[in-house]
């Protein structure tokens, strides 16, 4: 079947997914002499184009000048992405067998990869929950457009999208035997389940902070480690130290003005006025 557009004819070569309400497939342009080829959703909902629409539209992470190309067609709406080859991550990253470093990199890959995408956050979420993630031979990561829109959610943000980058992450972080000890796996796992990221910015920097430290070692860079992975804990126990002394400090304060006087300091200036028997103010 053929679609037309201004200066496009797309004609379809492969279906990838379908349901009740569109369909995704991969588009030829025979107006290219190239044969370009695209990844299209096509449905006849127009909700769900108007939800783009307004995704594209509101989104505060891509540039304003950013657009959706789209069309109609013989009553179908036609949703137009750039068509790349899929080499799924989860299926072709050999944790297993990767060296550290080169794991650790593929890890800081995929989360660039999230920040600099140009697709707002509820377009990227349906990238990722319908893994169009992928990574190269050489260990790059780069997504993929053959994603269903039905799903479309306008009240997606940036945290749910961390969240799924972050179960991909322990994915493939389970590769490697347990017997091996990895600061980032270790780094992670407690992270994880307290749901601490909410941006993509906060995770690369804990997964560059992790990354390597078994292999620059060190006294005092330990410390400084230990006390990055564990800022948060150590920031809510000197605030309630802080919050304690503040309540103390007015109590006493209160108790001064009030009777003239602080009981508990007594213990302090009148400890020693006797000894036994003896008064030491005689």
């Amino acid at each position: 079947m053929e679609y037309h557009s201004q200066g496009m004819r797309l004609s379809e070569v492969q279906l990838i997914s379908e349901n009740e309400y569109g369909r995704v497939t991969v588009c030829e342009d025979l107006s290219s002499s190239e044969r370009t080829r695209y990844a299209v959703y096509i449905t006849d909902d127009h909700e769900i184009i108007s939800k783009l629409h307004r995704v594209y539209h509101n989104a505060t992470n891509i540039p304003s000048d950013t657009e959706i190309s789209y069309f109609s067609d013989q009553g179908h709406f036609l949703v137009v992405f750039p068509y790349v080859p899929a080499r799924e991550l989860l299926k072709f990253y050999m944790g297993s067998t990767m060296p550290i470093p080169e794991c650790e990199e593929v890890f800081k890959n995929y989360v660039i990869t999230c920040m600099t995408s140009n697709l707002p956050w509820p377009v990227l979420y349906l990238a990722l929950s319908q893994s169009q993630v992928n990574v190269a031979r050489d260990g790059s990561v780069y997504l993929s457009y053959s994603f269903d829109l039905s799903g479309l959610n306008e009240e997606i943000k940036e945290g749910d999208c961390v969240a799924l980058c972050v179960r991909d992450l322990m994915d493939m972080l389970s590769q490697k035997p347990a017997n091996i000890r990895w600061d980032l796996r270790e780094l992670l796992t407690k992270r994880s389940k307290r749901a601490v990221f909410t941006r993509f910015t906060e995770l690369y920097r804990d997964i560059e902070v992790a990354s390597g430290r078994n292999r620059k070692g060190g006294f005092f860079r330990r410390i400084l480690l230990w006390f990055s992975d564990n800022k948060d804990q150590l920031f809510r126990f000197f605030l309630t130290i802080s919050i304690i002394l503040v309540i103390f400090t007015i109590v006493t304060f209160l108790t001064n003005a009030i009777f003239g006087d602080v009981p508990w300091l007594r213990l302090f200036i009148r400890s020693f006025e006797r000894i036994g028997t003896q008064s030491l103010t005689e």
